[in-house]
């Protein structure tokens, strides 16, 4: 993930009041409103089939006039709702009674406003340079600063609050759904904002940002944790997305996605200034059903650098595929992995994202795509219909030993990730829990560091 600069705390903390002051306004305004047909000209015979064609619509709740199909498989209640917020090819929701949702008077049209507010208190061994999420590859090295960091290092933040403003309906073209989410989350205790999702999809055309079509929410396993990770593919942008139904059987549904993404070469600044000559395109394939579901996805990237002097320009192929899955050996235990390799793919992945890992300068000079490989694995086990824990290990490399002159001795090449927790959610919306979480970083001169971290989180989402 990237660490955007955080934003002055007085404008968001106002921003955020109005926000959610206009939007109280709005719900409370269209759940107390009702038609009128006072001073009305039309016939009575006009107004009496119009009051019984009304009576007949408000009589449906969401979930029947909509009728969206139902994912077959389990919501993993991950503390970001990122399960409910992402897009579906066909619409599909995890509770087709679609609790929550009201209708905008006059219209088809149904509304939900939703917020989550959460608290972290951290504890870390060292201080990092990510103190409110654990990035592994930002864990210092011998002969970095604060590799030798006397005693603990704490701290507590509020940013992963989210606020969520959702609309569906029917049109001609098929399902609409309109949505915008965003936290506040940063990679230090500051106040942002964090833009999370704000989409348009009409049938089976998406446009907005979103996950990236290389990504899988499914798969990310359920952690406290706010970075995930180091393996994990996450990336968030401008997406434009075409999907297609290839079997409509309910328990074994498969799907094709093709995409054009935002690009965005991360490249180290010796080599030059970073170009875009192409969107990058990717094409996923899923199956999924009661026992979980499985993706594969490409990507084909153009990878490119200016020179300064705007005499030169090279670029280079970045290509890789993300094999995810998970598998629901019942209610209480669920497997979730993903497997992710190639070369040019540095701005996709949890721990090189937003640096300089995509493709850089080899000893001859030369322009080349990194390669990388990284894996990860997440059990979840519930012990209780209130109580879970989730395992998760993650590893990750890149064979950038060739390119040291360019990037630096100290930078990325490999690292590991680990965390175990125990949540409990004792009713609807409420979530607390602790999670232990180790990390090691190794850099491209084989010096090393570790770091632990103890995380407490609490959380009300309506």
């Amino acid at each position: 993930m990237t660490d955007p600069a955080p934003s002055q705390p007085f404008p968001v903390r106002v921003v955020a009041i109005v926000l959610m002051a206009t939007l109280s306004t709005l719900a409370w305004d269209a759940q107390a409103q009702e038609p009128s047909t006072e001073g009305s000209t039309q016939p009575e015979s006009s107004l009496g089939q119009d009051a019984r064609t009304d009576t007949s619509s408000a009589l449906l709740s969401p979930g029947e006039e909509l009728a969206l199909p139902q994912l077959p498989f389990l919501d993993l209640g991950r503390p970001n709702n990122t399960q409910a917020f992402a897009p579906r090819h066909d619409h599909g929701v995890f509770d087709t009674t679609l609790p929550g949702y009201f209708r905008i008077p006059t219209t088809k049209v149904f509304l939900k406003l939703g917020i989550g507010a959460t608290t972290a208190f951290i504890v870390s061994s060292k201080l990092l340079g990510t103190p409110t999420w654990f990035t592994t590859s930002a864990i210092p090295v011998r002969g970095q600063p604060f590799f030798h960091s006397p005693g603990a290092q704490s701290t507590a933040t509020a940013n992963p609050s989210d606020v969520s403003l959702e609309m569906r309906g029917k049109t001609e073209l098929g399902p609409m759904r309109l949505l915008f989410n965003t936290s506040f989350a940063q990679g230090k205790p500051a106040f942002g904002f964090h833009p999370n999702y704000a989409y348009a999809q009409l049938g089976s055309v998406l446009a907005g940002f979103t996950d990236s079509t290389f990504a899988d929410v499914d798969a990310y396993p359920n952690t406290l944790d706010f970075e995930g990770p180091n393996a994990l593919v996450f990336s968030k942008h401008a997406v434009a997305r075409y999907s297609h139904s290839l079997s409509h059987d309910k328990q074994r549904r498969m799907s094709l996605h093709v995409a054009l993404e935002q690009p965005g070469s991360n490249v180290p600044t010796s080599a030059g200034e970073p170009r875009d000559m192409l969107p990058d395109g990717v094409v996923a394939w899923r199956s999924e059903g009661g026992w979980g579901h499985l993706q594969l996805a490409g990507l084909v990237r153009a990878v490119g650098i200016q020179s300064r002097d705007s005499k030169d320009s090279k670029t280079v192929l970045g290509i890789g595929g993300n094999l995810t899955g998970a598998y629901h050996f019942s209610h209480k235990h669920t497997l979730l992995a993903g497997i992710s390799g190639g070369q040019g793919l540095g701005a996709y992945l949890n721990d090189t994202g937003g640096a300089q890992y995509d493709a850089a300068l080899n000893t001859a000079g030369a322009l080349k795509a990194i390669p990388l490989l990284g894996a990860y694995a997440g059990f979840t086990y519930a012990w209780t219909h209130t109580l879970s824990s989730t395992a998760t290990y993650g590893w990750l490399k890149l064979w950038d030993r060739d390119f040291e002159a360019s990037l630096d001795a100290k930078s990325f090449r490999r690292s590991q990730y680990a965390s175990l927790n125990l949540v409990a959610r004792p009713m609807k919306g409420v979530l607390v829990g602790v999670e232990g979480l180790w990390g090691y970083n190794r850099a491209i001169d084989s010096q090393s560091g570790q770091a632990v971290r103890g995380q407490l989180t609490l959380q009300y989402r309506y």
